[in-house]
Order: structure tokens, then C-alpha cells, then sequence
């Protein structure tokens, strides 16, 4: 983890996170960031614009033009946990999230 001031439940979600294949890290990131819940200063389109085109790359079956679902239950968990947080735990959490999918790119 890169920050050291995150809550418990960031703690929680990131080590479950860093658990994930590089695919479902990246599928993952564009279902939290896409959602409501997430309020970011940066154009969200764009960022997942570019987590869909890592995606092409990863997981040559995906088609950018498809809509990711949820695949289980624990996306649906993930997203209820985020639900809880406060605002400055969900950008803690994306901000460690997208750290996480950027290292596991530059290690691919």
C-alpha cells in the first residue's frame, strides 16, 4: 500500500485487490470508477477509456464495445463496501486501486 493513513476497511478491500489476476483488477477498477459513488477531479470517461484499452491487451477475449458486469458476488460486495466509506476512503481507495493496476501493467 502506498499510503499509510488509510482506514481498515481500505486496508481490507486493497488486500483483496492485490489478490486479483491483472484482468480482474482491471475489470474491477472500471466497475468501482464507473459507478456513482466515486467523485474524481479527473475526466472518469477517459480513465476508463484507457483501463478498456489495458484490458484489450490482457484479456484478449474482451471487446471494448461490451459492458462489464458484474461476474460475482464479491464485485457486488466490493461496491457495497465503497457505499460505506466516506469520501475521502473511496478516493484513498481508487487512488490505491489505480497504483495497483499501474504496477501490475509496467510488471506485464
Amino acid at each position: 500500500m502506498i499510503l499509510r493513513n488509510n482506514s481498515e476497511d481500505v486496508k481490507v478491500l486493497v488486500r483483496y485487490f492485490e489478490s486479483l489476476s491483472i484482468e480482474n483488477r482491471l475489470k474491477l477498477s472500471i466497475i468501482v470508477i464507473q459507478s456513482d459513488l466515486i467523485k474524481l477531479k479527473v475526466n472518469k470517461e477517459k480513465l476508463v477509456d484507457i483501463l478498456k484499452n489495458f484490458l484489450c491487451v490482457f484479456d484478449k477475449n474482451y471487446n471494448k464495445n461490451t459492458m462489464i458486469s458484474y461476474k460475482d458476488n464479491m464485485d457486488v460486495f466490493i461496491l457495497a463496501k465503497v457505499m460505506e466509506m466516506n469520501e475521502k476512503e473511496k478516493l484513498n481507495f481508487v487512488f490505491e486501486i489505480m497504483y495497483i493496476v499501474y504496477c501490475s501493467i509496467i510488471e506485464n
